[in-house]
């Protein structure tokens, strides 16, 4: 039991905690991920730090409610760690379907633009994700649903595993400013969905290394390769999807999409064209 929540099995187990299976009396079936900070951090002001700052997202998370969004009912302590409850999501996340190479581009336009639109929720809140990528983006294939999830909260709950050069979020996935560590804003999400609209149009990253210190520098100044030498078949209606990846790939945030809602602006009829010719 942790409080009312009667625990059922543990779905899985990461870096910084543990996901539950439980029953709520009140909800039904849940989905608990419990942070254990005192095992993440040598110093329990640092734990501290770490377990205020995620109550506060999971606090400002509650607040949202969108179809595209993980619903994050409470977040509170227990015995020194932190838990989140959520809603528990019946699907995969997206690298499974990146892995298993399963994904129609019907599929992928219809997901990144939902995952677009619940991003762009958030960010009129004033909450920036911080680490957009496939294994935080959940795909029911059986009713379409997809839903964005941890926004940030793994992230912080890792810092202590950090140094200067490992990052809060996933490096293959970064806007060059948050490789840099400067300030981030949801043009750092917009192109992290980018890069994530590349792998799954391609089956591989526009930015690739065996090493962070040689991934860094191709993030910060290398151009991106073109997504049709991917997809050959895409050479005639494909046009204004180049057009999109440049864009959401820019290295300065002033010159990509200032917003999720201009990536959609161009990327929806731009799946319609490439969809309706290849139909």
């Amino acid at each position: 039991m942790l409080g009312r929540y009667k625990i059922n099995e543990k779905l899985a187990n990461g870096a910084t905690g543990a996901l539950y299976l439980a029953e709520d009396p009140e909800r039904g079936t849940v989905a608990i991920k419990l942070f254990q900070l005192r095992r993440n951090f040598a110093k329990p002001v640092d734990a501290e730090t770490a377990s205020t700052r995620i109550l506060e997202i999971s606090h400002a998370l509650t607040s949202l409610r969108h179809p595209n969004v993980v619903e994050v009912y409470e977040a509170g302590r227990n015995e020194g760690d932190v838990y989140v409850v959520m809603e528990y999501l019946r699907g995969r996340d997206l690298s499974h379907f990146i892995e298993e190479k399963s994904l129609g581009l019907e599929e992928i336009f219809r997901i990144v633009v939902g995952v677009a639109d619940g991003l762009g929720h958030a960010h009129a809140q004033g909450i920036v994700h911080r680490d957009v990528k496939p294994a935080n983006i959940v795909y029911n294939r059986d009713c379409g649903e997809v839903k964005v999830t941890d926004f940030g909260l793994s992230t912080v709950a890792g810092s202590a595993k950090r140094s200067p050069k490992v990052f809060a979020g996933t490096p293959y996935y970064m806007a060059p400013e948050q490789v840099q560590g400067k300030g981030l804003d949801a043009r750092a999400d917009v192109y992290a969905l980018g890069v994530t609209l590349f792998q799954l149009v391609t089956g591989r990253l526009p930015f690739q290394a065996n090493s962070l210190d040689l991934l860094v520098p191709k993030i910060e100044r290398e151009a991106p390769p073109d997504v049709l030498a991917f997809r050959p078949e895409l050479a005639q209606s494909g046009v204004c999807l180049r057009a999109i990846m440049d864009n959401v790939l820019q290295k300065r945030p002033q010159d990509r999409y200032q917003s999720c809602a201009d990536f959609i602006e161009d990327l929806a009829p731009c799946a319609d064209v490439i969809v309706n010719t290849l139909s």
